[in-house]
């Protein structure tokens, strides 16, 4: 089976993090060839359709592909309509949503009634689905079940398998500020986002003895935070392997990405996420809460000593979680005949 793979390559570390884990769930055995397709370059050129042509299938795996507007996204429509002229069917494995939050956590979905252009967006995948739609959150379930399909499976994101869970805890000394201002779907101004995580940086500092570090995943949410944080106390790079390797030294994090939390679950280490838009609540799946930006600095703080205080009871669930999921995962890869 040669898959042609839907993803960003070399500028997002957190979609790195869903590739790996997609491929730890899908047996080394099955993949034939993969061809990563950079859907930052889909608009630009046509050099996808020869990696499309020579796979199997088209898989879109763990993206936020429904959104406000998301029938003007160029990548996806180049695709779309790439697969109903050339007959490739597309698999979306665990995609997900991005609608605007507010700072009480509120989310607003789009009223996609007052808006048919919804509703042709999504026949559109439809039509071309290898499968049934899969999606990571509830909220992609609730906007899908708005234009008319109403048994999309919810399953967790790929990215709880990107890594292992057998490190040791006592070697792990460092604890994490993760940071990205990719938030342009939220209420709450960067700045007031920045001051969160720098309160929470100083509060945690203070009460346990190891180094806090900021961690970014992407080269432009880096050089933003050059101009606030010192360059020794970020971690960055542009191989993600190499986050890999920072991950493994953590303790414990407080976040502003998802998939930060995503890849540090897949190790057994707990975090706190703080929900900026629709996407935090990917980790209902680990049966965790996330924080809001209303929530005051002392409450953050309690809820992030109480996480590391249930650090052992956090591990032994991540484990029966990732059991339980791996075994659906398995289901579905066979019932549509991959495996």
């Amino acid at each position: 089976m040669n898959f042609a793979i839907i993803t960003t390559t070399g500028s997002n570390s957190g979609d790195n993090f869903i590739y790996e884990g997609f491929k730890n769930l899908f047996p080394i055995k099955h993949y034939g060839s993969v061809f990563l397709i950079n859907k930052v370059d889909i608009p630009r050129d046509d050099s996808f359709k020869e990696f499309i042509n020579e796979s199997d299938l088209i898989v879109i795996c763990g993206s936020p592909i429904f959104y406000d507007k998301c029938y003007r996204m160029k990548w996806q429509n180049e695709i779309l309509s790439y697969s109903e002229n050339s007959g490739k069917k597309i698999m979306l494995t665990a995609v997900g949503s991005n609608f605007k939050g507010s700072a009480d956590g509120s989310v607003s979905i789009p009223d996609t009634s007052k808006d048919s252009n919804y509703t042709s967006f999504v026949s559109r995948y439809r039509e071309v689905l290898f499968g049934d739609f899969t999606v990571r959150d509830r909220y992609c379930s609730e906007f899908l079940k708005m234009v008319g399909i109403l048994n999309a499976r919810q399953i967790v994101c790929p990215s709880l398998f990107a890594a292992n869970d057998d490190s040791v805890l006592d070697d792990r000394d460092l604890i994490f500020i993760i940071w990205g201002n990719t938030f342009w779907n939220c209420d709450v101004p960067f700045k007031k986002i920045l001051e969160i995580c720098k309160d929470i940086q100083k509060s945690l500092a203070s009460r346990i003895k190891k180094r806090v570090v900021w961690v970014c995943h992407d080269y432009e949410s880096y050089k933003c935070l050059l101009n606030h944080v010192s360059r020794q106390d970020i971690l960055f790079s542009n191989n993600y392997v190499d986050f890999l390797k920072y991950y493994s030294r953590c303790f414990f994090a407080f976040s502003v990405k998802v998939h930060g939390t995503m890849l540090l679950a897949s190790m057994g280490i707990p975090s706190l996420l703080l929900q900026l838009d629709s996407r935090a609540s990917v980790i209902e799946a680990l049966d965790e809460s996330y924080a809001t930006p209303s929530t005051p600095i002392d409450q953050l703080t309690s809820m992030c000593l109480e996480k590391i205080e249930g650090i052992g009871n956090y591990q032994s669930k991540i484990r029966e979680l990732k059991r339980r999921y791996r075994e659906d995962y398995e289901e579905m890869f066979g019932r549509q005949g991959l495996i």
